[in-house]
């Protein structure tokens, strides 16, 4: 089931895809600046879908500061959270044992998510 949309009303635009690829990147202190805070970040996970959506999950150093709320661009393209680098595992784990995967650009809340599925489902 594909669900690549974008949704908007008078207040905000959505725009949820399936990511098809990702990037892992984990290195020390590496930096970068979203919205005027440059953030130091030990690990890196892009997930990419087909028409260029991206959502960047950054395990941030523990010495750096933390943007005051998740990043998305104008356009809803690229859109980026910030976590402990201790967390960054848990979505490596969705993006390497789930399918499909998507990703949500929502300025009110960004997320990887699988689809529904029964409980007790075991990994394959």
């Amino acid at each position: 089931m594909d669900i690549d949309w974008q949704w908007e009303d008078t207040r905000w635009m959505v725009n949820v895809f399936t990511v098809s690829a990702y990037t892992y990147l984990v290195g020390y202190r590496n930096t970068t600046t979203y919205d005027g805070v440059t953030i130091q970040y030990q690990g890196r996970l892009s997930a990419r879908g087909d028409d260029g959506s991206q959502l960047s999950v950054y395990g941030l150093h523990p010495a750096s500061p933390v943007p005051t709320a998740p990043y998305c661009n104008p356009e809803m393209t690229h859109g980026a959270i910030f976590v402990p680098f201790g967390d960054l595992p848990v979505y490596v784990d969705i993006l390497r044992n789930e399918k499909p995967v998507y990703g949500r650009l929502d300025p009110a809340g960004m997320t990887l998510s699988t689809s529904l599925e029964p409980p007790g489902e075991e990994e394959s």
